[in-house]
């Protein structure tokens, strides 16, 4: 009888639905960088995304467009450095490189391979 009011008070619905905001949040990034991965692939003009250090935002750069993003569910973006570039036409210096998101209630750390294309997405 104790065990099954403690599982019922522990369940708190309100953190689960934040954390699935947080989810979808963090996939629209991978996502988007799916879409500048594609479109380099079809298209001979400068593609590329930009993620900051400690931001709320992310830059990106296709069709001689720029669009400036923000990180779903007050995420912020950390890179190390000021700032991380990934220019697909133009090449990179690093094999792979890292992106982590923190939300409130969880973290999450993209590692973009850029050899073969594939991001592992990786919940901390």
């Amino acid at each position: 009888m104790i065990v099954i009011i403690l599982s019922i008070f522990s369940f708190n619905p309100i953190n689960s639905y934040s954390k699935y905001k947080e989810r979808i949040a963090v996939n629209e990034i991978v996502s988007d960088i799916y879409m500048i991965q594609t479109k380099s692939l079809n298209d001979n003009r400068s593609n590329f995304i930009q993620f900051y250090e400690k931001e709320n935002k992310y830059r990106l750069f296709y069709d001689d467009k720029e669009v400036i993003k923000s990180v779903g569910s007050n995420g912020i973006t950390g890179t190390g450095t000021r700032s991380l570039t990934f220019r697909y036409k133009e090449g990179n210096v690093n094999i792979a490189n890292t992106i982590l998101v923190m939300f409130e209630h969880s973290k999450y750390e993209i590692i973009i391979h850029l050899e073969t294309g594939y991001v592992t997405l990786n919940e901390k």
